[in-house]
């Protein structure tokens, strides 16, 4: 049976939705190769955000148009794509206002990773046999898929992997992956990609930096956050074929049920709407479930989830009449958890869809309690949802807001270790580890909202059973993945439990864990978790360095335990990250390790054990890697109207960038001319100015930031005498001029 589907599934207003430079790029490339027409193609696109890929699949569609470009839905019974091809052209053959064969796109390939294993290796076995198929083939065919199945077709289909034509991996827009709702299932999303902000540099520029006044960076957020539903977990117990008819009841008979018609009377298709309202009126059963979807449908009327959903209870509610068996009635709603599922995985669930999905799978574990392993998968799948909602914000932020999301992370903990208690390493590693994993990620969450420390520590416990059930009882290369993303989300949650308790011993343990996850990683393959890790290891180093004094005996200030040593290591970690975190590529990333780079070169200028000379340089160093993380944060908001999402602060940058100019500007050691010393004066009164544009007037940065300029005001009267002090303050805007006098 095919499936076309000319118009995707999300449906989004393009003029409201922009994607990255890059992305852009290659998408012009992959429409470009398509337009050519030329015979036997095959693309591979490769996109992880489904609402990303989504748009793209529209604009092709849109640009191509049907029937010169078709798109086919992968028929997860019998998923051979190249068949579908095949048998669509035998169907309808080339159309008559075309004079060349028709293009193809293959969407959901990704729900695939829910199929069984059989299934999956099915779709493998066919794209290998593509000799067989291609010859009836003439025109171009794209394959959508997530990274994990690329990497799947590599390994087994390579004869179909040595006859594609060009891969386009398209990347998802760099977001924080705490705003991961859509993320959250889909198979192996791709990583936040730049650390969080580092605090401005200590006022006095003389002190070492076990000053810092503010708490250093905090490591990208984990790789991963509690598992997806995976192929493994969404495994239904088998499904008489009875119950299968009924679970998927087809909408178009929603009106079977009518009189008959007049057949002279044409007969007027139902709307949407009056649809809905024949489904309301006729359904009669009053269980909280079913109440929950009505809600729902009245919120999100075009859904067809809820409608079919409705359907589905009615049968459930014969079999429940009927007396049917347990295992039977946990598997029906199983399938309608499923059907949830899918909707969830197209990302952003509205709260009613997210609590529909839970009650379903509350119904389904209620009829599991005498299937302990099947039990233990659903309440994974639970805890998952019950993860999705404490992120599910939703414009209120409120106290109230926030009261429901700390509830919701509260039920997900309680279920994971209710899961754990249920089983054990040794009968179901894979299971075990991965609600490890998703405890580790919920409890570091928790820690957000209470009792950071004590919250930490239970991550950083979950994380650790993890590894060791993965190292004992799991083969280490049959998910390295996995492995690299546990070692990543341990030293994230080691560094963030340094900044509560034992500072030293945690990061030595975060250090420890990255070098670990670095071992999974080829920058040739995986160039951007790879440049990730590089990022947290550079943090943790710069980190450490303010926990130790630097030593006096210069001998010994670059052992491998002094300050001095450490910045190093910090710096080569942060210039290795920037070789796969360009500016072209991805320009927040570079901008945030650029931020960094700067504030370690900072760092290392400032110790006491550094030679004059080296702090000149190191001083130079920072002022350039500063200046190319602003020039990228002004190429990227010079493209929108509103400042791109950082992760970092960037007028903090500016403060820094400005602080870093003044100290060049007095060090004595060095002999400069008096225009060259005014020189960097001025650029360091126009940083400082330009940070001040970011900060409340009330608030500590502000504040410190007009100490700043009035430092480098005093700086010009000192060294031009008052018709230096003149110029500063002529650069200075009038409304500051007050409280930089009262200062003076």
């Amino acid at each position: 049976m095919l499936f076309d589907c000319p118009t995707p599934a999300i449906v989004m207003n393009a003029a409201a939705y922009s994607i990255s430079g890059v992305n852009q790029k290659l998408y012009s490339r992959l429409k470009t190769s398509l337009q050519l027409n030329l015979r036997r193609q095959i693309f591979l696109a490769v996109c992880d955000d489904l609402e990303l890929r989504s748009y793209l699949v529209a604009q092709l569609q849109t640009a191509l148009r049907s029937p010169r470009f078709v798109s086919l839905n992968l028929n997860l019974s019998d998923p051979n794509p190249m068949a579908q091809v095949a048998q669509w052209l035998s169907q309808h053959g080339n159309s008559p206002d075309t004079s060349h064969s028709p293009g193809f796109q293959i969407l959901g390939i990704e729900h695939l990773t829910r199929q069984p294993a059989p299934v999956q290796k099915r779709f493998l076995t066919h794209l290998q046999a593509i000799e067989y198929y291609l010859p009836g083939i003439d025109g171009t065919i794209v394959l959508w898929l997530p990274r994990p199945w690329l990497r799947s077709l590599q390994q087994s289909a390579p004869a179909f992997w040595d006859w594609h034509t060009a891969l386009f991996e398209f990347e998802g827009d760099p977001a924080p992956l705490r705003n991961i709702s859509q993320a959250r299932l889909s198979s192996d999303r791709t990583l936040d990609s730049a650390i969080a902000p580092l605090p401005m540099l200590p006022a006095d520029h003389y002190t070492d930096h076990s000053s810092l006044s503010q708490p250093p960076p905090a490591p990208v957020l984990p790789l991963y956050c509690p598992e997806p539903f995976t192929e493994s977990l969404l495994e239904a117990a088998p499904i008489e074929e009875s119950i299968w008819d009924m679970l998927t009841y087809d909408l178009a008979q929603l009106d079977a049920g009518d009189p008959p018609r007049n057949e002279a009377t044409p007969k007027i298709p139902l709307t949407l709407r009056e649809q809905n309202s024949k489904l309301k009126t006729s359904f009669t059963s009053t269980s909280r479930l079913t109440q929950q979807i009505l809600a729902a449908l009245t919120q999100e009327p075009a859904l067809a989830e809820h409608q079919t959903a409705l359907r589905t209870l009615q049968q459930i509610d014969q079999l429940l009449e009927q007396r049917a068996a347990p295992k039977t009635i946990a598997a029906a709603y199983r399938e309608l958890g499923r059907l949830y599922q899918n909707q969830l995985e197209q990302g952003n669930p509205s709260p009613e869809t997210l609590e529909v999905a839970i009650a379903v799978h509350e119904k389904a574990l209620e009829w599991l309690q005498d299937d302990t392993l099947q039990w233990v998968d659903g309440a994974n799948d639970l805890g998952n949802l019950y993860w999705m909602q404490s992120h599910n914000a939703g414009a209120d932020a409120g106290a109230t807001k926030l009261q429901q999301q700390l509830s919701s992370l509260q039920k997900a903990i309680h279920i994971y270790t209710l899961a754990l208690d249920k089983t054990t390493p040794q009968a179901n590693p894979h299971t075990y580890t991965m609600i490890q994993n998703n405890l580790g990620s919920a409890y570091g969450d928790l820690a957000h909202y209470q009792d950071p420390a004590n919250n930490l520590l239970k991550s950083v416990e979950a994380y650790e059973s993890a590894l060791h059930s993965t190292l004992r009882y799991c083969d280490p290369q049959e998910n390295t993945a996995r492995n690299a993303a546990t070692q990543n989300n341990l030293g994230t949650a080691c560094w963030n439990l340094a900044q509560h308790q034992q500072p030293i011993a945690r990061l030595n343990q975060a250090i420890a864990a990255y070098h670990a996850a670095l071992q999974y990683y080829s920058p040739n393959s995986e160039p951007m978790h790879y440049a990730m890790i590089q990022n947290n290891l550079g943090t943790a180093y710069w980190n450490l360095a303010q926990h130790l004094k630097p030593n006096p005996n210069l001998n010994l200030a670059h052992s491998i335990v002094s300050p001095t040593r450490l910045l190093q290591l910090a710096i080569a970690a942060y210039h290795t990250a920037l070789n796969y975190r360009t500016l072209d590529t991805v320009p927040t990333s570079f901008a945030a390790t650029q931020n960094n780079l700067g504030t370690a070169y900072w760092n290392l200028a400032n110790l006491k054990t550094t030679a004059q000379n080296d702090r000149k340089q190191q001083l130079q160093q920072a002022i350039k890697a500063y200046e190319a993380a602003i020039a990228a944060v002004e190429a990227l908001s010079a493209q929108t109207e509103h400042r791109p999402a950082l992760t970092f602060d960037v007028f903090a940058t500016y403060n820094n960038l400005g602080l870093s100019y003044y100290q060049l500007a007095s060090d004595r050691h060095h002999s400069l001319t008096p225009p060259q010393r005014q020189t960097l004066l001025e650029a360091s009164l126009t940083q400082h100015l330009q940070a001040l544009q970011g900060w409340e007037p009330r608030s500590d940065f502000y504040q410190t930031t007009l100490d700043y300029i009035t430092q480098t005001t005093r700086a010009f009267h000192s060294e031009f005498g008052i018709q230096g002090q003149t110029l500063a303050l002529s650069k200075i805007p009038a409304n500051l001029l007050p409280e930089v006098m009262r200062k003076l």
